[in-house]
């Protein structure tokens, strides 16, 4: 019942909400509203036109408006017409219908516009995404902006070769390879719906919000200082996999830190952190690219279990006989580091194409095979 609206351009999202109103609001009854993050006004026909108004107006069970007492609680938007500005770290998910009026020429984003309706915690039985392509021929159009970006990206490594720090012909390698991945995503995704996890090496951490978890840690940080200043590296626990959330197989979230003084870069802000969902065949679910699905795996799976779960860890200590054999989690952990190297230097490459005003990270920054990592923490999840 609630229909929110993407385009790439806040020109398109004005002409949209200006060509929908009168049929929206007066022959259909529905209240509607328009967001943008550029020069363009934020419009609605219900409650005030405020960012963050809007939003929760649309979204009132996921934003928890009957919490907020000085927001009207009569009416609700139904229909919201957005730019990209919302494509990131909002909880829409009472929405059950979006529309790409136009495709952004990177899949990430347009899974990222997805992710806001299809959350956990929805309350919708079933979402859908609706695509409308720019062109028929779209095997000409990705091979035309493929040469254009190959070309760019190679004019700035030649104007710039004396400060990389990287191999000129591993970084050529590595953007050729990052556009054929990304043109394969992007056919695919006209076809079929795409997860999240399927674009780990191309996500950014910017993409994401991370307010909601650092307000929970603040509050547990006040109330629980001195025991995490006592605490000593390392520590771990052993949780049971959630039969509700099928996404949740057994396996290690690993929580790693960059030796040295590196800190935090638009390839990685949370450097020298990073985070690591690995199952216990070996494939990382969730790199350090997505920092928000392992934290909230780590949320569901811990949040408000105060004991141990006594079954679990019995059975961890006899498949690691009391900690004498850690082979299988040694070896996890190797894979998880090289999965961090081989993600880095994709995010890298990814950034250079992407934004012409991009820098490569300083070496003390980058992340490679001598790198060194000190483990914080680790979650086994059975």
């Amino acid at each position: 019942r609630k229909v929110l609206v993407f385009t790439a351009f806040a020109d398109t999202a004005t002409y949209l909400y200006d060509a929908l109103i009168d049929w929206a609001h007066d022959e259909l009854g529905i209240n509607l509203a328009l967001v943008s993050g550029g020069t363009v006004q934020n419009k609605t026909t219900f409650g005030k036109s405020d960012f963050n108004h809007i939003l929760i107006n649309f979204s009132p069970v996921a934003k928890h408006r009957a919490q907020i007492k000085s927001m009207p609680q009569d009416s609700e938007i139904e229909l919201l017409i957005a730019t990209d500005c919302i494509s990131e770290g909002q909880n829409l998910q009472d929405c059950d219908y979006l529309v790409n009026y136009d495709i952004h020429w990177n899949p990430v984003r347009v899974i990222q516009r997805f992710g806001r309706i299809d959350r956990i915690g929805s309350i919708n039985p079933k979402v859908q995404l609706v695509n409308f392509w720019p062109t028929q021929d779209l095997d000409k159009y990705i091979t035309l902006k493929t040469r254009v970006e190959a070309r760019m990206a190679l004019v700035d490594l030649s104007a710039t070769a004396d400060d990389n720090l990287l191999n000129t012909e591993e970084i050529e390698e590595l953007i050729t390879e990052d556009l054929r991945y990304r043109d394969r995503q992007l056919k695919k995704l006209r076809d079929e719906v795409l997860d999240l996890e399927d674009f780990t090496e191309t996500v950014a951490l910017t993409d994401f919000s991370l307010d909601d978890f650092r307000t929970d840690l603040s509050h547990y940080i006040e109330k629980n200082r001195e025991l995490l200043k006592n605490a000593p590296l390392g520590l771990y626990a052993v949780v049971p996999t959630d039969p509700a959330y099928p996404i949740l197989q057994p396996g290690v979230i690993y929580c790693l830190k960059q030796n040295g003084e590196a800190v935090g870069t638009e390839v990685n802000p949370l450097q020298p952190h990073f985070l690591v969902y690995i199952q216990v065949d070996g494939v990382v679910r969730f790199g350090f690219t997505q920092p928000k699905q392992v934290l909230e795996i780590f949320r569901t799976l811990c949040a408000g279990n105060a004991s141990p779960f006594e079954e679990q860890c019995r059975l961890f200590d006899q498949q690691t006989k009391d900690g004498a054999d850690m082979n299988i989690y040694n070896d996890l952990l190797d894979k998880a580091v090289k999965s961090i190297e081989k993600s880095f230097r994709k995010r890298v490459t990814s950034h250079l194409i992407t934004d012409r005003t991009a820098v490569l990270p300083t070496l003390q920054q980058q992340v490679t095979d001598k790198t060194d990592f000190e483990l914080i923490t680790w979650l086994v999840i059975r």
